[in-house]
């Protein structure tokens, strides 16, 4: 293969100077061109707290999972506990009591030294899981993760 004096220069002078190529990741208004309105979001919503939104086909909330931030790479790997107050925070901030219905039903479960509480209303339910049975008025760092299922035919079904 031959190469023109110019071309040769230029490569030589690029491995040289030592500069890295840097690619241009696509920023969210390219990704939204591309693939229209994403059906998953993440938020960061407080220190240590994320919150991680399913959409349904109407575009609204189907399920919300707060959660220890970390990154994608970590997902399988368990976080920290969060904030049992920040997480109760949370949840007051997305899903205000007065706006989550009628309870239906609620329930503990002890499992793996841990605690899940669910809770049944009209609309909705919340499960929330805890390295401790106290967690929703604990001060302390007990809530492993919660997850907010909508029960509405434009979200998708999952295994619960």
């Amino acid at each position: 293969m031959k190469l023109s004096i110019a071309t040769a220069s230029i490569l030589l002078v690029s491995l040289l100077a030592g500069a890295p190529a840097e690619v241009s990741a696509p920023g969210t208004q390219e990704l939204h061109k591309l693939y229209g309105e994403p059906i998953m979001e993440r938020f960061a919503v407080r220190s240590g707290i994320s919150l991680t939104v399913e959409y349904g086909r109407d575009h609204k909330a189907c399920q919300f999972l707060i959660a220890p931030e970390q990154l994608l790479v970590e997902v399988r790997t368990p976080g920290p506990p969060m904030s049992s107050q920040g997480v109760s925070a949370v949840l007051e901030q997305i899903l205000p009591v007065a706006t989550r219905g009628r309870q239906i039903d609620s329930a503990t479960d002890t499992t793996n030294g841990g605690t899940v509480l669910t809770t049944e209303y009209e609309d909705l339910s919340i499960r929330r899981i805890c390295s401790a049975p106290s967690c929703v008025s604990s001060s302390e760092n007990q809530d492993v993760r919660t997850l907010v299922v909508f029960k509405r035919d434009t979200c998708p079904k999952h295994i619960e």
